[in-house]
């Protein structure tokens, strides 16, 4: 097949979050099944063309905006191994530092530049003549690509034959614009009412991907659920049931090449299912980093997040206050975000100066080794679409302390104990009592160390990598193929 992967920052050439990642592992894992895969993102300022091999290719692009046309220049690299990027260039558009914001606020012009980003790249494909069996857009900023596919291209003999697919990442980002910036789109506007591009009063482009799309997807089966509902899926819960026949949900993959503690170059020391001897260097190691009283013997909990509402750290805060004076353990943590939470962690360690390690920002080399040293990993999200952290932690022996939603409810089993099954704790309710008990209950459990090897081991036989996941991407490409 050829595969149109439509993306708004792809790893390494610009990167703000986890699409990112995906943007990478997915295509490439797609190329080592023999797909032709081709990568469409804008050239951001962040792109270095020498780095990464730019090369010019084809004449100026003229692309419909509004009442005129802008022209883009398009470049070619294949950096990413197996496949070909191409970047639309437009330097009053991505020549910029930041993607989408100035690191303070969002860039006012955001709606023009990617209804601009949505049309260029249904131009770029005709004009390098790779004509895609399937196009796979991501997030609101490629959310009109299906809106276009199925408007301004619907008589065009080019695309007759080809599908579309949303993936829907994260459903708390939207792309909410004024209509102000509707006809930029050069759709009429007789369609724009709550039935068609109309939302509250405003453009909604993930609406748009979603409901144009030929199938829409999410980064878990749970999450796929959660999102019909208004507490997850919000102003768009019904906009998802509409949906729902064609609303698929495939957890993301796993990069075990970055992320197997056998062959982990950013180790201390190795170790596998095998031989776990290396587990407890990792731990001394980490607490000499965190500033705590080497002990292999102690339980770590360790945790890497964004200090949000979202991640339930607040939650979290509020349970190890009331742990810490009932259970001996270390808490360690890596992450960046609201100073209130900070403050509140900062208290607790002048309270527990030898029991708390605190690490705000983020460090590659020290997330690894987080994930080796500790015992125990928490994830008391309120909610999570997917979740690669509980998967990385199962790969280290880490055993993961998770609310049950999104793709942590996917991946998470629950330890029973009477019959060694399961590969981690999960509750129902994101309260402060019920971590605060599932907390304690994985504490005890660690202390018990011929059952705990045992659930170390299930939680280290669990595998998800991208050549799993991208199995259920070309069922998925084949169903719109041949419905």
């Amino acid at each position: 097949m050829n595969i149109a992967f439509v993306t708004s920052e792809a790893y390494p050439f610009a990167k703000t979050g986890g699409l990112a990642d995906v943007s990478n592992a997915l295509p490439r894992a797609l190329a080592r099944q023999g797909h032709d895969v081709c990568i469409f993102m804008p050239r951001y300022y962040v792109v270095d063309q020498k780095k990464y091999s730019l090369k010019l290719t084809g004449s100026p692009l003229g692309v419909p905006l509004g009442s005129g046309e802008k022209w883009c220049a398009l470049y070619e690299s294949s950096f990413i191994s197996g496949v070909t990027t191409c970047f639309i260039e437009h330097d009053h558009y991505f020549g910029r530092d930041g993607l989408y914001d100035d690191g303070r606020h969002a860039f006012d012009d955001n709606a023009e530049r990617f209804i601009f980003f949505s049309r260029a790249v249904l131009q770029a494909m005709k004009s390098l003549k790779f004509k895609p069996d399937v196009i796979h857009c991501n997030d609101w900023q490629s959310g009109l690509v299906p809106l276009f596919l199925k408007s301004h291209y619907a008589g065009d003999p080019f695309y007759r034959d080809t599908r579309s697919l949303m993936t829907v990442h994260n459903v708390g980002y939207q792309g909410v614009f004024p209509k102000e910036v509707f006809p930029l789109t050069r759709l009429g506007w007789e369609h724009f009412s709550k039935d068609g591009h109309e939302f509250f009063g405003q453009i909604n482009f993930l609406k748009e991907g979603i409901l144009h799309a030929d199938a829409v997807s999410t980064v878990s089966k749970r999450y796929s659920l959660e999102i019909q509902s208004r507490e997850f899926g919000y102003d768009l819960a019904d906009e998802f049931k509409k949906v729902s026949h064609r609303l698929f949900g495939i957890i993301n993959g796993v990069d075990y090449t970055k992320w197997t503690p056998a062959s982990d170059t950013l180790l201390p020391a190795n170790y596998s299912i095998n031989d776990m001897s290396g587990k407890r260097i990792n731990k001394t190691k980490l607490q000499e980093l965190m500033h705590l009283p080497p002990d292999g013997d102690i339980p770590v909990i360790g945790c890497i997040s964004r200090l949000t509402y979202q991640k339930g750290i607040d939650l979290l805060v509020q349970s190890l206050e009331w742990l810490l004076q009932s259970e001996n353990f270390n808490f360690v943590i890596l992450g960046s975000g609201e100073q209130w939470i900070i403050d509140r962690f900062q208290y607790l360690k002048s309270l527990f100066p030898e029991r708390l390690g605190l690490f705000w920002g983020y460090n590659e080399e020290l997330s690894h080794l987080v994930e080796a040293g500790s015992d125990i990993f928490v994830m008391p999200s309120r909610y999570e679409p997917c979740g690669l952290n509980q998967m990385y932690s199962m790969a280290y022996g880490t055993i993961p302390v998770v609310h049950g939603t999104g793709g942590l409810d996917d991946t998470v089993e629950n330890w029973d104990e009477a019959k060694e099954t399961g590969n981690g704790f999960k509750y129902p309710e994101n309260t402060v009592d019920q971590l605060y008990s599932t907390l304690r209950k994985a504490l005890r459990a660690c202390r018990h160390p011929d059952k705990w090897e045992i659930l170390q081991k299930n939680a280290m036989s669990f595998h998800n990598s991208w050549d799993d996941a991208v199995k259920e991407y070309e069922n998925l490409y084949t169903l719109l193929l041949n419905p």
